[in-house]
């Protein structure tokens, strides 16, 4: 399921380069050739975020271990995961604006410093800095509601929790269309990013940004997991949940209105394909997955996923500048032509790549050792080396004590 992190992240990059319309004059209202491929593919990438919160809530409840752990030291793990990664961003972000002679105002960076803005329904806030970011904002908060929702979740039955998941299915599709039909409440503020017709800016931060509304998404990963962890998941195999992931996005963008395309169409196709990816590590059966370069690619995804965005403004600021200076287009408002878009975008990930990669080595990990709580023997005799973060299920329901009997009885089938 690691691996699976980079290709959530792919998609999240996917609709900023495709948003860069680099095959498209400045100005032009619409797109190029090269640039109508781009946002086909990728211009629903936002459901990136969505299997990140499904996948969120999955690994966590899967390792998660009330029992013999504490909710402090749970919360100093995801806090030395998260924090220190975002805290570098959010001062490039602070310093990439006041370069620029936008100096962010004191309350803004102090709802960015305490992840607080996605609890604000104003986009110059919660978009304010390095706007990815939002969504760290929501997953402090499911950070702090995991410990009482796992609890109540591991103690209902198997019919709940499937309903638990049909629930945040449900309410995927509902909810955006009854708010944004019944709800009027735009907020004067400037939009960088157009909230559509329907709802207003309320709406569109209700059933996006707010943390509130985003936690069907984990609560969905959590039921998912217990599911798995009891043996009691049915779903398809990992070929087909890969077939349902590739039919659930191609409705989501071509035939779903704007307001559902954040991740109503892909939440189930997700679970299915997060939950068969599980199983499949534990019965050792096929997944397309594994293996050490998609164990890599899915170590630095979180850091890809913060700072691409802030490398991505550079780049949109520098590019076509430089290739007008050496020739290959007319000025810096013309269009790449349509034979360099492509290269142009794998040339930005390789960049981002290569920059996420810097971070997760030399601030990540370090920051990891430093600020995670120490582990100790269960007998008191010392601590011991923590688990590798990208362990699979199997490996971690063995030594977390999570599900043994899942895991004794796949590797038995193995």
């Amino acid at each position: 399921m690691t691996g699976l992190r980079w290709w959530a992240a792919l998609l999240v990059f996917g609709e900023h380069i495709s948003a860069l319309e680099l095959g498209t004059p400045v100005g032009e209202e619409g797109r190029g050739t090269a640039d109508e491929v781009l946002h086909f593919l990728f211009g629903t990438g936002t459901i990136g975020v969505s299997c990140f919160f499904i996948l969120s809530g999955f690994v966590l409840a899967w390792t998660y271990r009330p029992e013999a752990d504490t909710v402090r030291r749970f919360w100093q793990r995801r806090f030395a995961k998260i924090y220190p990664v975002y805290f570098v961003s959010t001062v490039l972000a602070f310093l990439l604006f006041a370069g620029m002679g936008q100096v962010p105002g004191a309350g803004n960076v102090v709802l960015h410093l305490t992840l607080l803005q996605s609890w604000v329904p104003v986009q110059d806030l919660y978009f304010g800095l390095n706007p990815v970011t939002w969504s760290l904002s929501c997953e402090a908060f499911f950070y702090l509601m995991l410990p009482v929702l796992f609890v109540w979740l591991r103690r209902a039955g198997v019919r709940t929790l499937y309903a638990v998941i049909g629930g945040a299915v449900v309410l995927a599709f509902v909810l955006p269309y009854t708010l944004g039909a019944l709800v009027e409440l735009p907020y004067p503020d400037k939009e960088m990013i157009s909230t559509g017709p329907v709802g207003g800016p309320f709406a569109y931060w209700f059933t996006y940004v707010f943390p509130g509304f985003r936690v069907l998404e984990f609560a969905a990963g959590v039921a998912a997991a217990l599911l798995v962890r009891r043996q009691a998941w049915r779903g398809p195999s990992v070929a087909w949940s890969l077939v349902i992931c590739l039919a659930g996005w191609l409705v989501n963008a071509t035939l779903l209105p704007p307001r559902l395309q954040h991740e109503a169409g892909t939440l189930l196709p997700f679970v299915l394909l997060i939950s068969a990816l599980a199983v499949a590590d534990l019965r050792g059966a096929w997944s397309p997955l594994r293996g050490r370069r998609m164990l890599f690619l899915g170590e630095i995804s979180y850091c890809l996923y913060v700072f691409q965005l802030l490398l991505l403004a550079v780049v949109a600021g520098a590019l076509r500048p430089a290739l007008a200076a050496a020739g290959v287009i007319a000025n810096a408002d013309a269009a790449l032509p349509g034979l360099l878009v492509g290269p142009a975008a794998l040339g930005c990930l390789l960049l981002c790549s290569l920059a996420a990669w810097a971070a997760y080595r030399w601030v990540e990990v370090p920051m990891m050792r430093r600020l995670r709580p120490r582990a100790t023997r269960p007998d008191g005799a010392g601590p011991v080396e923590p688990e590798a973060s990208g362990a699979s299920p199997a490996s971690a329901a063995g030594r977390a004590g999570a599900a043994p009997e899942a895991a004794v009885s796949a590797r038995t089938r193995a």
